[in-house]
């Protein structure tokens, strides 16, 4: 540590990269360190900067306790996996790793290194979902749509890993069951890679999950919603928005809405990972919530 601050690495200065650099940059309780990026055209932004820059992610070693990897999914395993050897914790950007093998080696070093490895699933830090976690039981069936227009910046993996991997992770923190059955279709429409997919996974007491996502929409949408006996919630992703109907006892309906503020939920994600590599708070996404 320098000065009693936890100091940070940040390995990928791409777009998202750029905004986890930033978090950094403003914390008071990190010391931004060192930068790395393969591209020196990348790396020159920063050349008025007093923290490390290089392009070789093992020069920082001895300069980092902690690193965000912001990198591309097929170098997730390597570059992880040589930080956590070597007792340092990690902030790895969402698909954990390409397979679930690679992501059963990282929780491993983890574990034995007494290290946290926290994978980035933001929309965990959403106020609508943070809400909804709180208050909701037994869920009997989920329908969710994550519709984004296309964008060339991230198809090195299909939709699943890119987009519906969000609402994987939010359903298996919802419902606490294991799972029966798997059904998937998914078609290659512009890249050659799945770009459109429906999965339905089927747990035990016969609780459904019905996830669609798709690349190549008309527009952005993002809603979950969730059912169960006498009681239905909507969340909207974008708007920060959660919406629930009970039924009463005379039949008749209540309806609450709850509108949230615009959160920064990756800032969020980054002060739940600092507290966790201090030890004051458990990370809200662990390596085996990747791994699930």
């Amino acid at each position: 540590m320098k000065n009693n601050k936890i100091r940070i690495g940040v390995v990928g200065l791409g777009y998202l990269g750029s905004f986890h650099l930033q978090k950094y940059r403003v914390l008071k309780n990190v010391s931004l360190t060192a930068v790395v990026d393969s591209s020196a055209k990348q790396l020159e932004r920063f050349t008025d900067d007093d923290f490390l820059r290089c392009k070789n992610f093992k020069a920082i070693l001895d300069d980092v306790d902690a690193v965000s990897i912001v990198t591309p999914t097929t170098t997730h395993f390597k570059i992880a996996k040589f930080f956590l050897e070597n007792r340092k914790h990690v902030l790895l950007e969402k698909p954990m790793t390409e397979t679930t093998a690679q992501a059963n080696i990282l929780n491993k070093l983890a574990k034995k290194n007494k290290v946290i490895l926290q994978v980035g699933h933001l929309e965990q830090f959403n106020p609508a979902i943070i809400k909804l976690k709180k208050e909701l039981s037994n869920p009997q069936f989920i329908e969710v749509h994550r519709l984004c227009k296309f964008n060339p910046r991230a198809n090195d993996v299909d939709v699943v890993l890119d987009l519906m991997i969000h609402d994987i992770d939010i359903v298996l923190s919802l419902i606490d069951k294991d799972i029966k059955k798997i059904s998937v279709s998914g078609k290659k429409v512009i890249t050659n890679l799945i770009d459109i997919a429906n999965v339905r996974i089927e747990f035990e007491d016969n609780v459904v999950a019905n996830l669609t996502a798709s690349r190549i929409s008309m527009k952005n949408e993002r809603k979950m919603r969730i059912f169960l006996k006498n009681e239905y919630y909507s969340v909207d992703f974008i708007n920060n928005e959660l919406k629930k109907l009970i039924k009463n006892k005379n039949n008749s309906f209540k309806t609450t809405n709850h509108q949230f503020k615009k959160s920064d939920s990756l800032n969020e994600e980054i002060k739940n990972f600092i507290k966790a590599c201090y030890g004051r708070e458990r990370p809200m996404t662990s390596g085996e919530c990747g791994l699930k």
